[in-house]
């Protein structure tokens, strides 16, 4: 191992393997490329105040417009890059759209809001 650790970290490293072995779990990069965007999507205060109330039901978008105060058009925008990236879903309703979380969106929020 180059360099030096401290016991603690040593032991750690060791029982997973070593280096070398964890050198082997590096991850492909299209799994590092997918975690960067999801980052992304949650660095954004709007995108995270929309999946907070999500998180407490499913709702649409005129309710989650006077929920957070975003304005039609930039919530439209907002969740739609949510629904890309796979972290919620819409369906409709008659004349309504209604969005809820994804499984992937539930286990990015825990149980925050519930």
């Amino acid at each position: 191992m180059s360099g030096e650790l401290p016991p603690g970290v040593e032991q750690d490293v060791e029982e997973l393997g070593g280096i070398e072995t964890l050198q082997r779990m590096r991850p492909d990069p299209s799994v590092i490329t997918r975690l960067e965007r999801l980052y992304d999507l949650l660095s954004c205060r709007n995108r995270v105040m929309i999946l907070f109330f999500l998180n407490l039901a499913p709702l649409t978008p005129g309710v989650l417009s006077e929920l957070t105060g975003i304005k039609p058009n930039l919530l439209t925008y907002h969740l739609r890059k949510m629904e890309v990236s796979g972290v919620v879903v819409s369906e409709r309703d008659g004349r309504y759209r209604i969005y809820s979380l994804t499984d992937l969106g539930t286990t990015l929020m825990g149980n925050m809001g519930r």
